[in-house]
């Protein structure tokens, strides 16, 4: 027997992808805020979509230096992606609080996370603003994974054990591939 839904509770069946660290900024002004609402758009070329608060000071630096990136934690950054999403980088300096390593980009000003199994670096495209929330799309630039997570084709599951938010403070660890 299927229950019904209210419809602004749709995403809670669909939106299980994986929960990522985005960082935005530049070499001197730095944020890393946890994003549930990231999808690729295209292939070739490489596109992605994230979807930010158009108040959050993540949608602020977006807008001022065209570029993020998408961090993929694993499961033993679960505290730190809670932690990172209940205080804002406009006045805290997460990255310390949080005890992440900075890693300087390779195609972009942003930094990225070392802790995390892999990132991808994007420059803005296009935006769109639709009540309250931004859809940041960027071409992807430049990514990488570590290496005994993936095998070749897709991420490794049972290694990666990427981190799923499933609304509120909720959340699952992938485990294996079917």
């Amino acid at each position: 027997m299927k229950i019904k839904l209210n419809p602004k509770m749709y995403y809670k069946l669909i939106n299980h992808g994986p929960c990522c660290l985005i960082t935005s900024g530049n070499e001197n002004i730095k944020n890393v805020a946890p994003i549930a609402w990231v999808t690729p758009l295209n292939d070739d070329p490489p596109l992605v979509v994230i979807c930010v608060s158009s108040t959050h000071y993540t949608a602020e630096l977006i807008n001022k230096y065209k570029e993020f990136v998408i961090n993929v934690p694993s499961v033993n950054l679960i505290e730190e992606i809670k932690l990172a999403g209940k205080i804002s980088g406009r006045k805290k300096n997460k990255f310390e609080m949080l005890k992440l390593t900075v890693e300087e980009g390779v195609e972009v000003k942003t930094v990225h996370i070392k802790e995390c199994i892999g990132f991808i670096e994007a420059k803005l495209v296009d935006k769109k603003e639709y009540d309250g929330v931004i859809l940041f799309v960027g071409k992807v630039v430049h990514c990488e994974v570590e290496k005994d997570v993936f095998d070749g084709e897709n991420l490794v599951p049972e290694k990666a054990k990427t981190i799923h938010h499933v609304g509120g403070n909720k959340f699952f660890v992938s485990s294996k591939i079917i």
